[in-house]
């Protein structure tokens, strides 16, 4: 059970007018049926299949049923046909030939004459389509593929970008929050209204000796606790 690889195919679904031979016969006069038909183009090929949309295309499963049955054209291709029903323009999606800025005119017309119309679609072509191509097919076909990991490397710079700015706003907001949390006031203590020196004077009483340097005077009521807290153990 064979699965068509579709990459890089075209399918463009359309309308056409198609006489019924049997209601011919039976009412004397043309009859003709409205019959909806897919264009598949196959890039560097010149050729186009024509299929009646609703034609089986291939063997597959069921997505509902599990059963092995016939998938249509209609189904194999249900994005083009979803849009070809609403009236929609039918898109196959990649990079169009004009953002390859190593091609000129020129040649996207002539790519595009062998039903290639995407970056994509150029940059997977190989075998006698890529000969095709005539000279300097193969340089095209390496462009191309330069040109999308090219893009790809530029996407995950652009992502990683976008992620530390993200984090970045999150930090402001959050120092921001912070900011305007109210102060913690710090429990009063018995030092609150001595100076720095007589805070001094009560821990050379309890130590013996006066404190080195200049400690700020958090510290230094820090270690008045902690030293009375040793004599009262």
């Amino acid at each position: 059970m064979a699965v068509p690889n579709d990459k890089g195919v075209v399918a463009v679904f359309r309308n056409d007018v198609v006489k019924n031979p049997l209601k011919t016969a039976q009412a004397g006069r043309p009859i003709f049926d409205d019959v909806e038909y897919v264009e598949l183009r196959h890039p560097g090929s010149k050729d186009v299949g024509v299929y009646p949309a609703t034609e089986g295309s291939h063997w597959g499963e069921d997505p509902i049923t599990g059963d092995i049955r016939r998938i249509t054209f209609a189904e194999r291709f249900a994005k083009q046909y979803q849009q070809f029903k609403a009236h929609d323009r039918q898109t196959k999606s990649g990079t169009p030939l004009d953002y390859l800025t190593f091609l000129t005119a020129a040649k996207c017309a002539e790519l595009r004459a062998l039903n290639i119309y995407t970056a994509e679609a150029l940059a997977i072509i190989d075998g006698n389509e890529l000969k095709n191509l005539g000279p300097g097919g193969r340089d095209l076909k390496n462009q191309a593929i330069a040109f999308l990991e090219s893009s790809s490397d530029m996407a995950k710079i652009t992502q990683m970008e976008a992620e530390l700015e993200a984090v970045k706003a999150r930090n402001q907001v959050l120092e921001e929050d912070l900011r305007s949390l109210p102060a913690v006031k710090e429990a009063p203590t018995e030092y609150d209204s001595m100076t720095d020196d007589e805070i001094k004077e009560h821990l050379k009483a309890l130590t013996g000796m006066t404190p080195r340097g200049n400690p700020s005077r958090r510290t230094l009521i820090r270690m008045a606790q902690e030293q009375k807290g040793n004599v009262a153990a």
